[in-house]
């Protein structure tokens, strides 16, 4: 009984690595890297990633980072 079990076991195992290991390849061929299988941790926050207080413009009642220079408007008062 327990090796037929196990037998069920191992056949189902091999035919998922299997399938995983042909996917594979055949995502090599196609040029697409596969999904990774961890996520990365956080890199440091660049300049570009650091957390800015917004300002709400009152010309045209937008939120922008004072920074960041005129929206292009004439009347922008950044």
């Amino acid at each position: 009984m327990f090796s037929k079990i196990l037998l069920t076991v191992v056949v189902v195992a091999i035919i998922w690595f299997g399938f995983k290991y042909l996917q594979r390849i055949a995502e090599l061929r196609a040029g697409r890297p596969s999904p990774p299988d961890a996520p990365h941790p956080p890199s440091a926050p660049t300049q570009s990633q650091t957390a800015q207080d917004l300002a709400l413009c009152p010309r045209c009642a937008t939120y922008r980072a004072p920074n960041q220079g005129p929206c292009g408007r004439k009347d922008c008062p950044y």
